[in-house]
């Protein structure tokens, strides 16, 4: 064999030899996934002591984005951020009141059959939680925020998989948050304060919702 033909030879071996790595590489199920959820936020507790939850914020309307790194096609970690709308309970109707609460953090997920058209999925998670309340107009405005952290939530869902790449299901999740830090502002004078032990109270989140995820 001359040295013009060992050279295109060895090429093709070296190429055939390659395949199967990157066949292998690719059916591990490793890479990036982002998700789009929609959720409606359900207030269970209360905020800080004799304030309620729900009085303070009320149900939400919460869009949230996701980004997660599959280990393989059972295991995923990733960052989320959460924007809720809500419209507080404790509001008179000829009140002006907006409130929103915005929630962030790292999420844990298991897939249980990513092979299939049906799979379901658990997680787990922390994160950190800073929800804010203004009453009134502009010449009468009062401002209400709290801070503080997501002690632990776990979420369920079911993913339909439409292709290799695309999945679209319903979940639930359910949180266990502790405000830490208050403020208040009343015609331009604020106040920034941490809530005492006392004072400091345990609320729930309960989210049902549905989720788009795109495999990258």
């Amino acid at each position: 064999m001359t040295s013009r033909s060992l050279i295109p030879s060895l090429v093709v071996s070296l190429s055939l030899l390659a395949v199967p790595a990157v066949a292998q590489e690719a059916s591990s199920g490793s890479g990036l996934a982002l998700g789009v959820r929609g959720a409606y936020g359900i207030p269970v507790g209360d905020a800080l002591e004799d304030t309620s939850q729900s009085d303070l914020f009320g149900n939400t309307v919460a869009p949230q984005v996701d980004l997660s790194y599959f280990f393989n096609r059972h295991l995923s970690l990733g960052g989320y951020f959460q924007y809720g709308i809500a419209k507080p309970n404790g509001c008179e109707e000829e009140t002006e009141c907006k409130a929103r609460v915005l929630r962030f953090g790292v999420d844990l997920d298991y897939h249980f059959a990513p092979e299939g058209f049906v799979g379901p999925w658990v997680g787990v998670g922390v994160g950190y939680e800073i929800g804010s309340l203004q009453v009134g107009s502009s010449n009468t405005l009062a401002k209400v925020g709290v801070r503080g952290f997501d002690l632990g939530h776990a979420h369920f869902g079911v993913d339909f998989q439409f292709t290799r790449s695309i999945a679209v299901g319903p979940y639930i999740s359910a949180s266990v948050g502790q405000y830490s830090n208050a403020s208040t502002e009343l015609f331009g004078e604020s106040q920034d304060i941490d809530v005492p032990s006392d004072q400091k109270s345990l609320h729930v989140w309960i989210q049902p919702g549905v989720r788009l995820q795109i495999r990258l």
